[in-house]
């Protein structure tokens, strides 16, 4: 199965990115709703990041796949999100 497929598809014996995507967002609501004008550092793994993406930065899941700073050598000590 290809990154692509999984966008709405499980990869084998897990989730996909939309059952991902729809987890950081019950995630980010409970954030707004207790930590509200603070500073958090999270940390994740690929698709935790990719749905930050997706959900605050208004990013396509093609978009944010190919974008991936692992796929463009992009790395970087920390990113920054903005819940509003």
């Amino acid at each position: 199965m290809q990154e692509g497929e999984c966008v709405e598809h499980p990869f084998p014996n897990g989730e996909s990115y939309e059952d991902v995507k729809a987890r950081i967002a019950d995630f980010l609501v409970f954030l707004k709703g207790h930590y509200d004008g603070k500073h958090v550092a999270l940390v994740g793994h690929k698709a935790p990041q990719l749905s930050l993406d997706v959900l605050l930065k208004g990013k396509s899941w093609k978009e944010a796949l190919a974008e991936d700073w692992r796929k463009t050598k992009s790395w970087q000590p920390g990113w920054d999100y903005e819940l509003r």
